[in-house]
Parts: structure tokens; C-alpha cells; sequence
């Protein structure tokens, strides 16, 4: 490093040449600043000169790393002002540096005519060693800036999910990989097809027609006798049929629902896990993830440093060949099968980003080395598929006694699983599964136990990350599979959706989070399904601290007032480039978003610690008490009080009556339901007494004087909706409009208007009324309060019917004239 040059420094003079006998001037030293800052003229021949002395034959490094035994002690100068520089091989050894620099200038600095031109270049290296800066002092808690890092962080690592998945969900669709996840089918799976879509009223297909046919029509031993009724046989001739061709047969349930366990536990022993899957880790040191993110461009791929990584189709196409991968590709795998038998299936994902929070479990693990380990694991013996009987476990043998032939064998095959032989239908346990309980079609073990790597990944996840959403096309309804981890593998009611959702100290210990649970259809629209999935469908459930709350964002009026307030879901608007378009829904849309996709908000149970106390009434949805009454409320006259509450102790106690909080009632008073263009019926008692409630200065002045003169205060009684009708002016009468005492007409509901008269809600239509001679009243639609004073809204006039279209026609020639006028004012401004 570079010694530390101060900006401000005490040049001192040049020491005395001891050849000269007179001593002379001494002149000013030039230092590193001086030589740096000159830019005298020279050729190109002398910039290379200058250059080439600064070269040093056992040093490439630039002034800065010139070895300390070039620099030599000069004679110390009064009052100078000197930097002291330890040097690395002495400690004791002080240099001063611009002492040095002058003893040297013979050597190292030319003449000023040798002094190079132009800009200088300076060629910076970046620092490739990362500068980890640890958080705020837990106690003071993390900063704005910091929390705010977070939740872009979080927001960034979910639009990544969802394209990846989105990704994923359009690998499952491509045609090769289900060609080749429905050539592996044994015969039994395929037979299990046909039945399913026979049972589902859909189109067989030819080379299987003649499977389903009957046992009497494939071949029978002796022939049918000459001139005997086939119908009256035993069992059915070879007449009979189905009665409708292509009716689903539901006597049974939902066909689909057999298929879908047959195939899943078919899946569990065709699939070998051998890579771990996407998995929350937390937040890491910067160092930490610089080393990672170098061994995961520069270093062999490896599974278990670096996780699974599918770069193309082709990759994916291989897995399919194979059938291994990680869990989440054996679902995506899994899909992939099931659409290409021809169902309708979503590839479901439960979200795993990193969150926003600051708690501990927010942070990563510490990362612990695993011995790779070449063991294998043999699952333990199934009854033998073929043949009926059951396999006998196989004795542990050492290498030394495999045989050759077996050698070659696991050689050659490595981890990949053998096919499941089901080609004999009449011995296999798969084909009685149509006449025994569908648990006889769980147990799909291949005749020999099978042997994969011992790869114990994800074991720690104990709710899946990926499943499939089957889509019944007999009755629409939505079925989650899990082929992989839960037992049952199907949902099918409401308990078994709740074992999708991750809760418990497993799942907290594994980071699995319950976030984001969304559905990727075939045709790339995907949805958040993540309501099914909460437990009675209520939010927010499990996802309280890992999905980003509803945001309440305020909304700003002309004048930079808070208006009102509307609610920002951030998440529901990144999910807006994934939303089916509304053309393009389809039933089973209307049908989950009506049942299991609309969200319960939960019941506010009052505490029954405290029921029964005046608190509780106070606060009660149910039951009111009068003493609790707003100004405008009221009981219905008839109600019945269900039952007393006592206050007060021995003998202060009192019993009030406790009314049902549907039984209270609004009421106005009578200037109130003027406003809204109603007036009290006559004879009507008030449903209420309360004390006047005055607004503005001249109200407050009479009420004042009418309290001195009665002494008591002055009291305006409240009425109900019943005891109001609506205000019905009698109609005018030669076109004169009736006026009140002000010189207008109240207009505040369209009721008030008399009959024979119209409304015109237009400005300055006052003047013309009052230019041609028309009869008028000013329409008055509101008031407005300031200041202590009531100011009416004027907005418009009352004329005759007869006279708005002329009132109407002026209006417009005044509007004219009014734009010309402005437009002239305009032009002259402009113009100067």
C-alpha cells in the first residue's frame, strides 16, 4: 500500500551540495504533487524515456512498492514537519518520506524536459474478497433500509418461483415426455386405463376393444344349441350390451377417483428419488454466498453442494427415460403421465421463499458435510406378482461372493428401477382391485426386491412441495395427489386436505412454510389455490407472517387529503399475468371458486369470562341495554326485553331490562328527514327526547335565550322511518313557482319538485330567467357548515315546464359567448 501523503505539508529546504565552497539560495524541492502536476512539452521519444526509468529489473510493482533500501536517511532539518513510517522489516526504522523522494530525485526524477504529457491513465482491479457488514445491534432491532431489503428480496424470490414452476408445468405438457412415461405402463396399468374410460363414458381405443369384450363373446367351451334363446342363458349372451353407449357408470363413485390411487402407488415404486429438491434455506453470510455462487459456475456439478439442475427439455426427457430425479421432478414427472393418459391435471406448488421477517427461523443452518456413502437399500419382499406366492428375503452376501453376471448387471443399470412386470392379469393383485376395496391396489411391489443408491434426500420434509389437482370429467370436482409422501395418496374430503398443510416442529425445523400454494393448468394459466388448502378455509391461517398482508393504501383527493383508503394485494397482482382470461374459464373455474376457493372470514366469539357484565353488554353484537343507546337509537315499541341485568350491590342493586340489539331502531328528528325529503305524519309522538344539538351561531343564540327564559333545556323529540312519509308539493298553478321565506325552493330529493315544474341544475340560469321575464325560484340541494354558519347550495333554478327549453337554449348562446370571450382573453396573453 502506498505510504499516506498529507494534503497540507512543510517543505524544507535542500540540503547544501558539499562541492560548492559559497554556499547558495537554496532552492524549492520538488516533491511527487510537483512532478505529477507538471506538463511540460515533450516528444513521444522522451515520454518513453521517463517511463522506462521508473522500470525495475527485480520489481513489476509501480513507486508505491519500491523496497525501502532505495530510499536513504537525509539529515534531519529544524522545524520540519515529518511523517513517521514503520516499515515491515524494521519497526524501530523511521523514514521520512519526502526526504526520501528528494534524495532519490537525482536518480528517479528527470529534467523537466523529460516530464511526460497528456492524461493519466489509471487502471483500477476489482477486489475480489467480499466485505460482510453484520446487522444493527439486535437490542436496537434491524433498520428501515434493511427491512425494506427483505421484502424486495422476498418479492423478487416469488416471481422466480412462479416462472420456474410455470417452466416446469410447460415440460409436463410436451409430448415426447408423455410418450414415454405411457410406453413404460405395464399391460395391468393399461387394462386399468381402459376400465376407467369405459367406466367414464369415453371413446376406447382400438387395440384394447377387444380386452373388455365379455368372456362369453372372447370364447366359450361348447357351442350354443340350435333354435335356444340366448337371453334366457345364465349368465349375459352375446347380444347383450351396454343400454346407453358412452354413460359413465357412477354406481361405484367417481371412477377416477380408483385410477388415481391405482397410478399413484404404481408411481411410488416406479420413481427413485436420487437428487434433492427446492427447499427453503434463509438468509447466508455474503461471504458465504460468494463462494457457493464461484463453486456453482467454476466447480463439477454436484447433486448434493449444488442441487439438481435441469437445463433444457432434453434433460428433462432423460429423467422421464429413467424415472429418477428429486421429488419435486418425480411429480412434475408424475403429471406429465397423468396428462398424457388424457386428464385434465394441475401441477400444484407450494411456494418456498426466502422471507421477510427477522426471526431465527429467517436465518440458514450452518451447512454440515455428509459422507457420501455407496451403500444400497433393498426394500423388503412383497408377495410375487406373477407367480402369487411371496419372495423370500435375500441373504446379505459379501463382493466377494457376487457373482459376475450380477455385476454386469448393476453395472450397467445403475440406479435406475426395473419395470414393474404386470402383464399377468389373472394373477396380479392389481386386476382384482375391481372386486375387492380399493386398499387391495396400494401394494404394487415388483416380484424382486428392487435396489437404488441410498440417497435419504428431503427425508426431513415431511409435507410435499409439489402435488397434482386431478379434474374429474364426470362431475368437475378437484382432487389432490401426492404419490410420493402422504398416505392416502388421493384427497378426497376435508381431513385429507389438511395434511398438505405444514405445521408442527418438523416442518418448522425443515423451513417448510406455507405461503403461496398455486396451480399450473396445461394451458400456462396458473391460479392461487391456497384457500382449499386452510384449514376451514379461513385466512390467513398458516400463511400469518410468510405471505405479504393486504396493504391498505391511501387514496388522495385535489387538495393532498387523505380521501379514503383502498386495499393493495401485491401478490394478486403479480398472479394478473397468470389469470385465465374471462373467455376462456371453463366450469370447474365457477364451480372451486364457489365452493372451496371463497374464503371464510372467521367468527368473533365474545369471552364468556365476561358475559353477563356491564362491559359485556357494552360491547355485545347480540344484546344491548337502553343506558348504551346512541342519540339516534331507539327500542321498537313492543319489543320485549329477554332478560334483566342487576348492577349495584345490596341495597343500591337495579335491574334493567336487556333488549336483543335487532329490536333498536334509527330515528331523526325532523329537520333531518326534511333533508332527505320526508316529513312527520301527523299526531306522531316522538319516539325520543333528546337535548338540541345546535350548529351554527344563530341557533346556539336562540337556544341560549330559551334556556334563560324556561330555565330548563330545550329538548326536540326523534322520529322513526314509519312515522315519516315523503314531502309531495302541491303542483303550481299558471306557471308560478312556490317560494319559502328565503325566496327558493328546498330540492333536496327530485320528490320535492311540484308537479308542472322541472329542474334545471345549470349555473347562471338565475340571470336568464331573469332576462326573459320567466317566474323562478333557486333550487337549494344542500348545505354546507363553516365558520359556525349553514351557507345553502345553490344548484340551479325551478321553472315552469313550458319555459326549459327556452331557459335551455339561452344558456347554451351564453356558454358560446362565455368559451369565445376566454379564448380571446387567451390569445392576447399569448401573443404578449
Amino acid at each position: 500500500m502506498p505510504p499516506f501523503l498529507p494534503g497540507t505539508r512543510r517543505r524544507s529546504p535542500s540540503p547544501t551540495s558539499p562541492s560548492k565552497s559559497t554556499p547558495e539560495k537554496p532552492t524549492k524541492k520538488s516533491t511527487l504533487f510537483d512532478v505529477a502536476d507538471e506538463r511540460p512539452a515533450g516528444s513521444l521519444k522522451a515520454n518513453e524515456d521517463f517511463l522506462n526509468q521508473f522500470d525495475n529489473a527485480d520489481s513489476d510493482t509501480s513507486l508505491s512498492d519500491v523496497s525501502s533500501a532505495e530510499f536513504e536517511d537525509a539529515p534531519p532539518q529544524p522545524n520540519a514537519k515529518r511523517r513517521k513510517l514503520d516499515h515491515h522489516a524494521d519497526d524501530d526504522e523511521e523514514i521520512d518520506w519526502e526526504d526520501a523522494v528528494d534524495q532519490r530525485n537525482t536518480d528517479r526524477v528527470p529534467s523537466p524536459k523529460n516530464h511526460p504529457s497528456g492524461d493519466l491513465q489509471l487502471t483500477l482491479h476489482k477486489d475480489t474478497g467480499v466485505s460482510f457488514t453484520p446487522l444493527n445491534d439486535q437490542k436496537k432491532g434491524p433498520s428501515k433500509i434493511e427491512r425494506q431489503i427483505r421484502v424486495v428480496t422476498h418479492c423478487i424470490h416469488v416471481q422466480f418461483l412462479l416462472f420456474h414452476n410455470s417452466l416446469r408445468s410447460r415440460f409436463a405438457c410436451d409430448r415426447d415426455v408423455q410418450k414415454l412415461l405411457v410406453e413404460q405402463l405395464p399391460p395391468t396399468v393399461k387394462k386399468e386405463v381402459d376400465t376407467w374410460r369405459l367406466a367414464s363414458g369415453l371413446p376406447q381405443h382400438t387395440a384394447n376393444a377387444e380386452s373388455q369384450k365379455p368372456a362369453t363373446q372372447r370364447g366359450r367351451k361348447g357351442k350354443t344349441r340350435k333354435g335356444e334363446d340366448v337371453r334366457s342363458q345364465r349368465d349375459w349372451g352375446k347380444p347383450a350390451e351396454r343400454q346407453e353407449r358412452g354413460a359413465p357408470n357412477m354406481s361405484r363413485g367417481d371412477p377416477v377417483i380408483r385410477l388415481l390411487k391405482f397410478l399413484a402407488a404404481y408411481w411410488k415404486k416406479r420413481f427413485t428419488i436420487t437428487s434433492p429438491g427446492l427447499r427453503k434455506q434463509g438468509y447466508k453470510s455474503l461471504s458465504q454466498l460468494e463462494s457457493e455462487m464461484a463453486s456453482f459456475k467454476n466447480d463439477v456439478h454436484d447433486v448434493e453442494e449444488h442441487g439438481e439442475r435441469i437445463e433444457n427439455l432434453d434433460e428433462f426427457r432423460d429423467l422421464a427415460r429413467r424415472c429418477e430425479g428429486s421429488r419435486d421432478v418425480g411429480v412434475q414427472l408424475f403429471v406429465a403421465l397423468l396428462r398424457g393418459l388424457g386428464l385434465e391435471v394441475r401441477l400444484v406448488a407450494s411456494l418456498q421463499p426466502i422471507g421477510f421477517g427477522w426471526n431465527k427461523n429467517e436465518e440458514a443452518n450452518p451447512k454440515k458435510k455428509r459422507a457420501k456413502s455407496n451403500a444400497v437399500e433393498v426394500l423388503p419382499s412383497s408377495p410375487n406378482i406373477e407367480s402369487g406366492t411371496e419372495t423370500k428375503k435375500p441373504k446379505s452376501r459379501s463382493k466377494a461372493h457376487t457373482s459376475a453376471a450380477e455385476k454386469k448387471s448393476r453395472a450397467s443399470t445403475g440406479s435406475k428401477i426395473t419395470p414393474i412386470d404386470l402383464s399377468d392379469a389373472s394373477s396380479s393383485e392389481l386386476s382384482s382391485a375391481g372386486d375387492d376395496d380399493d386398499e387391495s391396489i396400494v401394494d404394487v411391489t415388483p416380484s424382486t426386491p428392487r435396489k437404488k443408491p441410498n440417497m435419504p434426500y428431503d427425508r426431513d420434509l415431511v409435507f410435499p412441495t409439489y402435488w397434482a389437482e386431478v379434474i374429474s370429467p364426470i362431475t368437475n370436482e378437484v382432487y389432490p395427489v401426492d404419490p410420493l409422501v402422504l398416505t392416502p395418496a388421493v384427497a378426497t374430503n376435508p381431513e385429507h386436505l389438511a395434511a398438505f398443510e405444514p405445521r408442527g416442529t418438523k416442518a418448522d425445523k425443515a423451513k417448510q412454510v406455507f405461503a403461496y400454494v398455486i396451480a399450473y393448468s396445461p394451458d400456462g394459466s396458473a391460479k392461487d389455490v391456497t384457500t382449499r388448502y386452510l384449514k376451514k378455509h379461513m385466512w390467513p391461517g398458516r400463511t400469518k407472517g410468510m405471505r405479504l398482508p393486504i396493504e391498505k393504501v391511501p387514496v388522495y383527493n385535489s387538495r393532498g387529503k387523505i380521501k379514503h383508503h383502498e386495499d393493495y394485494d401485491w401478490f394478486k397482482t403479480v398472479m394478473s399475468g397468470y389469470t385465465r382470461p374471462d373467455h376462456m374459464r371453463t366450469a370447474v373455474d365457477d364451480i372451486e371458486e364457489a365452493k372451496e376457493l371463497k374464503a371464510v372470514k372467521p367468527e368473533k366469539k365474545e369471552s364468556k369470562a365476561n358475559e353477563g357484565t356491564l362491559q359485556f353488554y357494552k360491547t355485545s353484537a347480540d344484546y344491548v341495554l337502553e343506558r348504551h343507546l346512541r342519540r339516534e337509537e331507539a327500542i321498537i315499541p313492543g319489543a320485549e326485553p329477554v332478560k334483566t341485568f342487576t348492577s349495584g350491590k345490596g341495597d343500591d342493586a337495579k335491574e334493567e331490562p336487556v333488549f336483543l340489539r335487532k329490536d333498536v331502531m334509527v330515528c331523526r328528528t325532523g329537520e333531518s328527514w326534511h333533508k332527505e325529503g320526508r316529513q312527520i305524519k301527523p299526531h306522531q309522538q316522538p319516539m325520543k327526547m333528546v337535548p338540541i344539538r345546535a350548529v351554527t351561531l344563530t341557533r346556539k343564540r336562540e337556544v341560549q335565550e330559551a334556556e334563560r327564559d324556561g330555565g330548563e333545556k330545550l329538548k326536540q323529540g326523534l322520529y322513526a322511518w314509519d312515522q315519516t312519509e315523503w314531502i309531495v308539493p302541491p303542483p303550481i298553478v299558471d306557471g308560478v313557482i312556490p317560494k319559502n321565506a328565503y325566496g327558493n325552493m328546498d330540492c333536496f330529493v327530485p320528490t320535492m319538485v311540484p308537479k308542472g315544474a322541472v329542474h334545471i341544475p345549470l349555473r347562471s340560469t338565475g340571470k336568464i330567467c331573469k332576462r326573459l321575464n320567466i317566474d323562478f325560484a333557486e333550487a337549494v340541494t344542500g348545505f354546507e357548515f363553516g365558520k359556525q354558519r349553514a351557507v345553502p347550495v345553490i344548484t340551479g333554478v325551478v321553472v315552469a315546464t313550458e319555459h326549459e327549453d327556452m331557459v335551455i337554449d339561452e344558456w347554451e348562446k351564453d356558454e358560446e359567448e362565455r368559451k369565445i370571450k376566454e379564448e380571446g382573453k387567451r390569445e392576447k396573453v399569448a401573443l404578449g
